[in-house]
């Protein structure tokens, strides 16, 4: 009889004598760089996604599915050697959420989000047991996220506290000012800096427009990708690069942006 969830799928791929010499070989470290492409893949496919539309449904769901396997997996290995199973990582999860929500799940009021996030990282310390001295502020943030995310986690972190620019206004302010001095260097080490500045500064506009920097991102390199390749396929049509220049390209561009490409 063949397995009909997903746990029960693990356990029999990993099960010894019997189950599959690949996924018995596999440990948590050989299994990390398969859970990072499983979540860019998530990303990629949130990023494409449209609502109500069967393809993009259905390539979310399984992309999510992909991802659930690498967790189950991880899951699974713990089983293995009696830690924990999929049940408990469920049962944590279930718990924490319960704990960190009580104006849902417990009599607790709250006047809007803003208060919940901040009851949620009261509880936060809570649990972790600090008391007296806090670590600093922008201590603890994950080394595993990547520059953009880690770019908007500081910013979060210190409008916590306050240190915030007051208006959306602001922010663009400083964009404006960071791109002035950006055009005005020359020295390549300077250069960087005022780039890193920059990119630092729209990270924050970003955050405090409520945009997701990530998925903007994406989407604009898919909207490039669909573009570009009219551009390419015009190339194509005359005969190959050799037979465009820049300007035929620009024009090939904005005919593809005229006819609605992506």
């Amino acid at each position: 009889m063949k397995p009909t969830t997903l746990r029960a799928v693990m356990a029999a791929l990993r099960k010894p004598e019997t189950g599959c010499p690949w996924d018995l070989k596999q440990d948590h470290q050989s299994l990390a760089r398969y859970l990072r492409e499983e979540a860019a893949e998530v990303l990629d496919a949130l990023a494409a996604h449209v609502p109500g539309d069967a393809g993009r449904e259905a390539h979310l769901c399984e992309e999510l599915g992909d991802l659930w396997l690498q967790i189950a997996f991880h899951a699974q290995l713990a089983a293995d050697r009696g830690a924990w199973d999929l049940h408990d990582v469920e049962a944590g999860i279930v718990a924490k959420l319960v704990r960190r929500h009580p104006h849902v799940f417990a009599e607790v009021a709250v006047a809007g989000a803003e208060e919940v996030l901040t009851n949620w990282a009261a509880i936060k310390r809570e649990e972790k047991g600090l008391h007296g001295e806090e670590p600093r502020l922008l201590e603890g943030i994950p080394a595993s996220l990547s520059p953009l995310e880690e770019a908007l986690e500081i910013g979060r972190r210190c409008a916590k506290v306050g240190f915030e620019w007051p208006d959306l206004e602001g922010v663009l302010d400083k964009v404006k000012e960071e791109v002035a001095e950006l055009q005005a260097e020359s020295d390549p080490i300077r250069v960087e800096e005022e780039f890193g500045d920059v990119l630092f500064s729209l990270m924050q506009w970003a955050r405090k427009k409520g945009v997701d920097p990530d998925v903007a991102l994406r989407r604009q390199m898919l909207r490039f990708r669909a573009r570009f390749a009219h551009v390419e396929d015009d190339a194509r049509a005359a005969g190959g690069w050799e037979a465009r220049d820049l300007d035929q390209m620009e024009a090939a561009w904005q005919a593809a942006k005229k006819k609605g490409a992506p």
